[in-house]
Order: structure tokens, then sequence, then C-alpha cells
């Protein structure tokens, strides 16, 4: 199939699942994004241009989320796009009438038509933009005819040598604009990902989409502190330092009866947390969300086995940093894979009985304390910097999603621990 105008992929579009209307209709918002970066003396004009971007900006972004990720449930992230299409009407002036009106309450095609013709309006060469705009918006249709709306994102945001020159160069001057804080540097990496069809990480952009609208009213250096602490609970624990990891070892092999005991103990207290929640449920899995959790007891299972093994200490050195490094990369997958669950609907996951099961077992202050006790003993750190935040806040959204009974208080962790 082959659109030769705009209207041709209009009246396609009604066809269409929703999805595939936003996905185009965010790719077009995009598109026209840079005409929202006006720069003088590389500095903003006026503080309300800058809120204006910043608002423009999250649209675009929430929108994106929105047709890519295809959540069922979408009160929240849609809360958070008409939240940001409001935030674009109140910035937006007269010079930015048309980007205004695409985020207006109109139908999907409707805000299609106009962000792609706001494109032929800023252009100085209205004839090349019309044609490259067009062409652009085609190439996402015919992509969208055999693939998911997700996989648009994954091709360059206009044809070969098809940018808008206007659009280039404002998008280039907001790249060079100084920045020594970092405030936009997010953004700056969201736009050039979206330009190049590279996005960055969805959960990621999920959270960003979902930041409270109190924060975002706060302006750009408030969105900026909150987009780093989103991006700190998804990178999960710190890295281990190989060097600091192998003195740990030696400690824990001086002390290999208590470092056996406590690896055994770590993998009791999580399958015993595990089947009493099974049973009680009754359920024949966790949520899907938890399968990196069914998976820790194995790692200290081999852990103990390294440590309670009869041979050398040159030889469990190496074979211990390995399994410590495999319980490290699981608990970080744990702790990504959470940050981003526990921002999405949860209604309906679980049964109530299964709530209330939840609120006694996996959930219960008891478990996350001595789960965490354990895996801070191998990484070497206070069991107060091994949170475990997102498992928490996850267990805590979970049960307030499906269990009228009051969530339990966060575990208070001691401040060290003696190895």
């Amino acid at each position: 199939m082959k659109f030769e105008s705009l209207e041709q992929v209009q009246a396609w579009l009604k066809t269409q699942d929703t999805r595939v209307s936003e996905a185009i209709a965010a790719r077009a918002a995009i598109r026209l994004l840079p005409a929202a970066m006006p720069i003088s003396d590389a500095r903003f004009d006026t503080s309300d241009k800058e809120s204006f971007l910043l608002a423009f900006s999250r649209a675009a972004l929430a929108s994106s989320v929105v047709s890519a990720l295809g959540i069922t449930e979408k009160t929240r992230l849609q809360k958070a796009a008409d939240s940001a299409k409001s935030a674009v009407r109140f910035y937006g002036s007269a010079t930015e009438t048309a980007i205004t009106a695409a985020c207006a309450n109109k139908s999907t095609e409707q805000q299609i038509y106009t962000l792609v013709t706001s494109v032929y309006s800023m252009s100085k060469d209205r004839t090349s933009a019309e044609k490259s705009t067009q062409a652009a918006v085609a190439n996402d249709a015919v992509k969208l005819l055999t693939t998911k709306p997700q996989e648009v994102f994954t091709s360059p945001l206009w044809p070969k040598d098809g940018e808008v020159e206007n659009l280039t160069v404002s998008c280039k001057m907001f790249e060079t604009r100084p920045d020594p804080d970092g405030t936009w540097s997010f953004w700056r990496r969201w736009y050039h990902g979206m330009l190049e069809g590279q996005p960055v990480d969805w959960d990621l952009q999920l959270q960003v989409a979902l930041i409270d609208d109190a924060i975002w009213e706060e302006g750009p250096e408030a969105i900026a502190r909150a987009i780093r602490e989103i991006e700190r609970e998804l990178a999960g624990p710190a890295p281990l330092e190989d060097a600091v990891l192998r003195k740990h070892i030696e400690h824990l092999l001086k002390n290999s009866i208590l470092s056996e005991a406590t690896a055994l103990n770590g993998a009791e207290t999580i399958e015993r947390a595990i089947s009493d929640y099974l049973r009680e449920a009754p359920a024949n899995c966790l949520p899907e969300n938890l399968k990196h959790l069914e998976a820790l007891p194995h790692h200290f299972r081999a852990i103990a086995r390294v440590i309670g093994s009869q041979t050398s200490k040159a030889a469990k050195e190496p074979k211990l940093a390995d399994e410590i490094s495999k319980l490290h990369a699981r608990v970080a997958e744990l702790e990504k894979k959470l940050a981003a669950a526990k921002s999405k609907e949860l209604k309906g996951v679980i049964s109530l009985k299964a709530a209330e099961s939840f609120g006694k077992t996996i959930g219960s202050p008891v478990f996350w304390s001595g789960s965490a006790m354990s895996v801070a003993y191998f990484f070497g750190v206070s069991p107060s910097d091994m949170t475990f935040e997102n498992l928490r806040e996850y267990v805590g959204e979970l049960w307030r999603a499906n269990s009228e009974a009051p969530v339990p208080s966060n575990p208070s962790l001691p401040s060290s621990l003696e190895v």
C-alpha cells in the first residue's frame, strides 16, 4: 500500500486501532518540537518560553509512551498526557498558535493534520517542507502496516535528506546551548534518540511521563532532579568494584561458618515467604514482575556451596566473586523491573485474598528487612543502603490496589552490619 497524500493517511487511520493514530500524532509532534526552541544569545527569550518547551516536550513524550507501550489501563498516563497538553495551552502565545492548537481536545486525526501543516507554516521553503513532512508521515504509515506502534519509533524521524532546515537549525542551537547544571540533558538525549530512531529506554520514558503535576509546575530544574532520581532507581544497586569485592571476599572466607549460614538463611527466608504466599493466596505462581525474586534463593545456595566446599581459599575466591556478581545482577534486574512496574495499573493483578497473603509474607517488613540483611552481607554494604526501595514500593502499590487492608510501614533497618 502506498500513501500519496496526507488525506489518504487520515482516511486510512480511521480504520485502524487508536494506538496507530497516536503513534503518528506523537511522531508529528516530535518533528515540530524544535519550533518550541527559540534561542537568543544562547538563552531562552523568557521563562515562559522555557516553560512552553518543557510542556510541549512532556506532551510529546507522554503521547509517545501511550502509543508505544500499549498500556491497557492508561488512566494515570492519560491524565499525565492531558496535563501536559493543558500546560502547552497555558504557556503558548500567538507565535505558538499552531502547536497549541494541536494539543486541544480534538480527534487524533485532526491533531495530526494541525501538527503536520504547522511545519509548512513555520518553514521558509513551504514547498520543500510540505514534501518532506508528508513523506515522513507516509513512511510512518507504511511501517505501521506491518509492525507494532512501538516499532515505528525505531525509524529515523525524517526521510533521508528530508529534514526541514529552520527546524534543524533550532534543534542544533538548542543542543549547543550552555547547560552547566544539566537541566536539559535528558531532553537533548531523548530528542536525539527519537530523531535517529534510537529511543531511550521506554521504562524511563514512562516514569518521566508520570512525574507528578506539582513537580512539572516547579519548572525544568525540578524536573531534571526528578529524572536523575528515576534514573538512579532504574539503575539498581551500585556496581560492585572489583578491588573492593576481592577484599570483602577475604573477609567472608575468614568468617566462613557465618557466611555460609547467612547465604542459606537468605535462601530459606525467600523460599519460605514465597511458599507461604502461594499456599495462602492460593496461587500457582508469583505475579510476573516478581519472577526475579524467585531466582534469588538459587544464587544464595550457589554462594553457600562455594563457601562450604572442601577446596582451597585460592580456588574459592574467583568462584565466590562470580556467584556474588550473579546475585548482584539479579537484584539489579529485579529493582529495574519493579521501578517501572510500580507505576503501572496494578488493580486486578492479584485477588483480595492473595493481597491479604501478600501482607503476611512477601509484603511484610520482616521479609524485606531479612532479605536486605542477607543481600547486604554479601555486597559488603550497610543494610540501610540495600533498601530494596522498588520492591517495597511495588509491594505497597500492589497491596493498596487489591486490598482494603492498610499498607504496612517500611521497615527500619540498622545502620551497619559487622561481617
